[in-house]
C-alpha cells in the first residue's frame, strides 16, 4: 500500500471522488498529543480495505513527516510538536 504524506491537489481529489471504481475515499482523522491532548484533526483519503489502525498510521505519518509530531513505536502514544 502507498501512502501519501503530502497533500494530495483539489483536482486529484476531485478525480478520485468521481471514479466510480476508485477505493480511495476522504475520512477526517484526529490524532490527540498523549502528554497535553492536543487535537490535530485533518482530511486523509484512505481505502475499503485499509484497517482502523492502518488508517491511524496515515494521519500519523503525516503528522511526523509534515508537522513536527512525535510518535512512540512502543507505546503508541503521540505527541504534538510541542512535546515531541
Amino acid at each position: 500500500m502507498t501512502t501519501h504524506t503530502q497533500p494530495l491537489p483539489p483536482e486529484t481529489v476531485s478525480a478520485i471522488l468521481r471514479d466510480p471504481d476508485s477505493p480511495l475515499y476522504p475520512s477526517q482523522i484526529t490524532v490527540f498529543c498523549d502528554h497535553c491532548g492536543h487535537e490535530a484533526t485533518r482530511d486523509y483519503m484512505v481505502s475499503t480495505d485499509m484497517t482502523s489502525a492502518e488508517r491511524l498510521a496515515v494521519a500519523r505519518k503525516h503528522l511526523v513527516d509534515n508537522e513536527g509530531w512525535g510518535h512512540d513505536e512502543e507505546f503508541g502514544d503521540d505527541f504534538c510538536p510541542e512535546h515531541a
